[in-house]
């Protein structure tokens, strides 16, 4: 591993020093790319299993940002030099290599994306990820990373030295289903659908992410069967939600990034300015939920860390409509924030960007 120089301070004290597992994926990128310009931090390495070059040849438009080459640094080494080590390497990977790295070092402290430590049962992992865990005792130490709801109080706790970045289909839903369940007004089965852009599914060229077969179409995909339901389900009973069940229709869209959730619960006639104040009471000092009229586009929200929430009550139904971009606070926007957290930094620190509207 190579040397790497003293990193200097900045207004936020000294830069904390952090290091990104698997850095050729869409995750590894985005994640980069908020890094790079995040005030209080450096970037030390970046691994890959099959790339040594220079990151801008992989990722064209960080050319010029970062003299930054792959490496194929282990992450238990890395971990002894660095202050933060993300995981953003596919499932699996992390459930096997995150306890030696957190035991290699007393301070150092771990965000990761994939699901290896979203789910707090165990013996679940079998028939959500297709594969028995390899750590399972860990799961109870993950604090599960979704600060807006309920998320920020155990990353925040002392003692907190790893966080389970949410799945982006999840993030969406539980942001439009948490305010219901935190308020007790979650009692019966909503049904939402989510429908994500081709970015969703990985930089790995696959049937379903292929131009020709996502351009001009609109597809369902694992009705009523996708492995973000259990997390959703678990998150709405932390939240207070008893027994919650969801009905949930995962869709892919014809557009690159972001995920536009629709959720529809039947609440009762006469509940309907109850139940959207509960949204107001939620989220009104959440720095990155942003209250539109009437519905959430993806569009707003591309590039950002942004959640954009429309809420619409009429004659004892409530539609919530949630827009968020999947690779920013449904992956490496929410990674940051959740960093930010760990370290004691403001939370919206280097995250405070506008989209490109377009």
């Amino acid at each position: 591993m190579s040397a790497t120089p003293a990193v200097p301070s900045s207004s936020h004290g000294p830069r904390r020093r952090v290091a990104i597992v698997g850095g050729t994926g869409y995750g590894g990128m985005e994640l980069l790319r908020y890094l790079l310009d995040h005030p209080a931090v450096e970037v030390t390495a970046i691994t890959s299993r099959t790339e040594t070059g220079a990151v801008g040849d992989v990722h064209p438009h960080l050319r010029g940002l970062s003299d930054l080459k792959f490496t194929a640094d282990k992450a238990v080494d890395l971990a002894k030099v660095n202050d933060l080590v993300f995981f953003a390497a596919p499932h699996g990977v992390a459930a096997k290599e995150v306890p030696a790295v957190l035991e290699a070092s007393p301070t150092v402290r771990v965000v990761d994306l994939s699901g290896d430590f979203r789910l707090k049962d165990g013996a679940s992992y079998p028939a959500v990820y297709g594969w028995p865990h390899p750590n399972a005792a860990w799961l109870a130490k993950a604090a599960y990373g979704l600060p807006e709801c309920g998320g920020r109080a155990a990353i925040v706790a002392p003692g907190c030295r790893l966080v389970a970045n949410p799945g982006c289909h999840a993030s969406a839903t539980i942001l439009s289903l948490h305010p219901l369940a935190k308020a007790g007004r979650l009692t019966t089965r909503p049904s939402v659908v989510s429908v994500t852009g081709s970015s969703g599914s990985g930089a790995e060229p696959k049937k379903g992410t292929h131009h020709p077969e996502r351009f001009a179409n609109f597809k369902a995909y694992k009705p009523l069967e996708h492995q973000h339901v259990p997390e959703i389900e678990q998150a709405l009973a932390a939240a207070g939600a008893r027994a919650p069940r969801i009905a949930f229709v995962p869709c892919s869209g014809p557009f690159s990034r972001g995920i536009a959730v629709t959720t529809i619960v039947e609440i009762g006639a006469g509940n309907e300015a109850a139940a959207k104040e509960a949204y107001r009471a939620a989220y009104a000092a959440e720095p990155f939920v942003r209250f539109v009229p009437d519905a959430a586009e993806v569009r707003a929200v591309a590039g950002t860390n942004f959640v954009d929430v429309g809420v619409v009550a009429k004659d004892g139904a409530l539609c919530v409509t949630v827009a968020i971009d999947n690779l920013g606070k449904g992956m490496a926007g929410t990674a940051v924030q959740n960093m930010n957290l760990l370290f004691g930094l403001p939370e919206t620190t280097g995250l405070r960007r506008a989209g490109a509207g377009l």
